[in-house]
Formats: C-alpha cells, sequence, structure tokens
C-alpha cells in the first residue's frame, strides 16, 4: 500500500490532533503535560513516512493544543515531536539497508532503541527547552515526557507497527535520501553511539539531580548533544 505525500501528512496531522486533544483531561503537569497514547504516533509516522509524517506529528501537536494547553511552549512541542519522529528514520537508515520493518527479532530491538532514543530526545527538548527559555525547572515534565514516549512508543506502537508492515497490509515506507556528500555522512555512526550515551548521561543527571543543578556541566552536556543531534538529521 503506497500513500502520496499529501495523504500521508493528512492522516499523521489528524491522527496526532485528534487522539491528542482527545487526552487533554488526563492531566499530569497542569498547562504542558498529560497522558498521551498519541505519543505511540511519532514512532509510525517518522519510520512510514520519513520528513512528511514528522511533520504531520508537529502540526498535529500543535492543533491538539489549541483544545487545551496552546502557548508559547507549544512551539517547544512542534519541534519536540518533529524530531521525535524524524530521528528514529534517520537512524534506522544509517543502521539498515532496508524498509524499516519489525519481522526478526533484531528488527524489534532496533525499535526499541529507536524508542527509546528518541523519548530520550523529545524529554531533553521539552524539559531543558522549557528550563532555558521560559522558566524555573520542572523535572515531572522531563520524566512524564520519557516514560509517555518511551512507554507508548513500544506497548502501543510495536504492535500496530507490526500490523502495519505485515504481509497482509504492506504498507510502504518512504525511502531515505542519501547525502551526496561523503562528509556527512562518514561520522553518523560514531555521532549515534556518542549521542545515545551523552542521552543516557543526561538522564541519569536529572533522575539523581545533579542536571541541570550543575550549569556548566549542563550547558556542557546540551550543547555537545544538540550538535550531534543537528548531526544526525541532516
Amino acid at each position: 500500500m503506497k500513500l502520496s505525500k499529501w495523504k500521508q501528512f493528512l492522516i499523521c496531522t489528524a491522527v496526532f490532533a485528534v487522539l491528542g486533544a482527545a487526552f487533554k483531561v488526563m492531566v499530569l503537569v497542569e498547562g504542558f503535560t498529560e497522558v498521551r497514547p498519541v505519543n505511540a504516533v511519532p514512532m509510525l509516522a517518522g519510520l512510514s513516512f520519513g520528513f512528511i509524517g514528522a511533520l504531520g506529528c508537529g502540526i498535529g501537536n500543535i492543533i491538539a493544543d489549541i483544545f487545551g494547553t496552546l502557548n508559547l511552549t507549544s512551539i517547544l512541542g512542534l519541534f519536540a515531536n518533529f524530531v521525535a519522529a524524524y530521528l528514529p528514520f534517520k537512524l534506522w537508515h544509517l543502521l539498515k539497508k532496508e524498509e524499516p520493518n519489525v519481522h526478526t527479532w533484531k528488527n524489534i530491538g532496533i525499535y526499541v532503541y529507536l524508542s527509546a532514543l528518541s523519548a530520550l530526545t523529545a524529554s531533553y527538548m521539552l524539559g531543558f527547552g522549557l528550563y532555558y527559555f521560559f522558566g524555573p525547572w520542572i523535572e515531572t515534565i522531563y520524566t512524564y515526557v520519557l516514560f509517555n514516549n518511551f512507554g507508548f512508543s513500544v506497548a502501543l506502537g510495536l504492535p500496530l507497527f507490526i500490523v502495519l508492515t505485515s504481509d497482509s497490509v504492506n504498507l510502504i515506507c518512504a525511502e531515505n535520501e542519501e547525502s551526496k556528500y561523503e562528509l556527512l555522512t562518514r561520522w553518523k555512526k560514531p555521532a549515534m553511539i556518542l549521542y545515545t550515551l551523552l542521552m543516557i548521561v543526561i538522564a541519569a543527571g536529572v533522575l539523581t539531580g545533579w542536571l541541570p543543578e550543575n550549569r556548566i556541566a549542563a550547558g556542557f552536556f546540551n550543547g555537545m548533544s544538540l550538535l550531534l543531534l543537528l548531526y544526525l538529521l541532516l
């Protein structure tokens, strides 16, 4: 089954907006986040439709926020949900030379790894984005986003992706466009490993209370992580 780019965008946007709006009543942190089964969508949309799916998640998040939490911080939500979808797509094609699928245990392992990294990235962007641009540190934002994204991506997203990539549905996923410049791809696997380690260090720092209290360390780790993230998204 192959869908046009417009259909891909409209489906991802609509699904994210409807699911996101429907659970606005299940608030975890007033004005910021809630129980979000919709967080299963970025992994599915990104792996299936690449940039278009990721864009749909970002715009869908803005539409969902209109029904309860729309404010300036919604801009962070747009970027975080875009990256949470697009990063797994880019890294899947860095690790595998086949369409995204979970037909083997190895591929399931890659899906779980990408779900974890996507969740760590979204919580890092939202938690520290709010801290640096909008006010005081709120640890619960980081932890709730982390466990919301990872939990729903695996518990809900994985079974759905099994169905979508099965022979009965046979969804044709978007292809990754390889860069023509070797310099942009040569160091991506080492960069992915280093980025993963930095995300783990940041998570450990947050959960133990070491970050962002140590501002110098927080600035260094966040700056390095942002540079590596931008490189991996190229």
